[in-house]
């Protein structure tokens, strides 16, 4: 009788342990150890960008409403899933936080995120929880805002990226035109664009590239093998991420490779693309 209650017992400890659930403040801490880096939200004054502050008595050209950790279980678990895709210890070499703000306007227009010179903000709306946007954006956003702090110090890369684009195109004059692109307007595959939105800018593609890169893998190995121009920015991608920090290159090499993004990438004609300079110290001014 005595083996039959510890039996039920242990039962009971089982299925206890099972239904346990694991809070979202305990879910930014877990995360925060993992990745070595700060994952919070509150008051946004704490982590208010430096880029958008106003100058000359002009008001700050982004607005976000605060927002909890309580509030952001789907963002958090995007942002979860986005961390695990890269290199152990690699994320933290470039931002020392993940913030979370509720809803954003950068110069008037919703947006979905941004950085600063060591962390990155992304957007939860509260009023979309349960319908898979707040992962999106964040599962997105990690990749996309991430992304910029690599190209801000791959400056060669930046340059043959220039070669490839239409001689036609121009950029958006403000982050206000960028956000606001007619969405109905589908992607420009042919020229090597794979969003209207990445079409504003050189950092925008760029961040479209890693958004697809690290999160649609497959789908932009089928748009590569079918559309030259985006075979050869990918090449250029994927330079970036292998030269930035040579005790990471295997890691992106196998990912790559994995992935069958190195197989169908197109290097550019004429470009030899080497990186040996130290650009870990670099602060540039950050154009958003």
């Amino acid at each position: 009788m005595k083996n039959k209650a510890f039996v039920f017992f242990s039962f009971l400890l089982f299925l206890n342990a099972c239904s346990y659930l694991e809070s979202e403040i305990e879910q930014a801490n877990r995360l925060a150890k993992t990745y070595q880096l700060d994952i919070k939200a509150g008051d946004t004054r704490l982590f208010f960008p430096e880029q958008f502050l106003g100058i000359g008595g002009k008001p700050p050209t982004l607005e976000m409403e605060s927002t909890s950790l309580e509030d952001s279980s789907e963002s958090l678990d995007g942002i979860e899933t986005a961390l695990e895709v890269y290199p152990e210890g690699f994320v933290s070499k470039f931002i020392n936080a993940i913030y979370i703000s509720g809803p954003m306007l950068m110069e008037g227009a919703e947006a979905g995120g941004t950085y600063s010179r060591n962390s990155i903000i992304l957007s939860n709306i509260s009023d979309k929880n349960g319908t898979n946007f707040n992962y999106e954006n964040s599962l997105r956003g990690v990749h996309h805002e991430l992304s910029s702090l690599i190209y801000l110090r791959s400056p060669f890369v930046n340059l043959a990226w220039q070669g490839l684009l239409p001689e036609s195109w121009s950029p958006a004059s403000s982050n206000y035109e960028a956000l606001t692109q007619d969405r109905n307007i589908g992607p420009d595959y042919k020229n090597g664009f794979l969003s209207t939105y990445g079409k504003t800018n050189i950092e925008n593609d760029f961040n479209i590239f890693a958004e697809f890169a690290f999160s649609e893998p497959e789908k932009l190995r089928d748009l590569a093998a079918k559309y030259p121009t985006i075979a050869k920015k990918l090449s250029l991608f994927i330079t970036a991420y292998k030269q930035v920090l040579p005790e990471y290159q295997q890691g992106f090499e196998e990912y790559f490779t994995n992935t069958g993004l190195s197989d169908i990438a197109i290097k550019p004609d004429n470009v030899e693309i080497t990186i040996n300079s130290d650009f870990s110290n670099v602060k540039p001014q950050i154009i958003h």
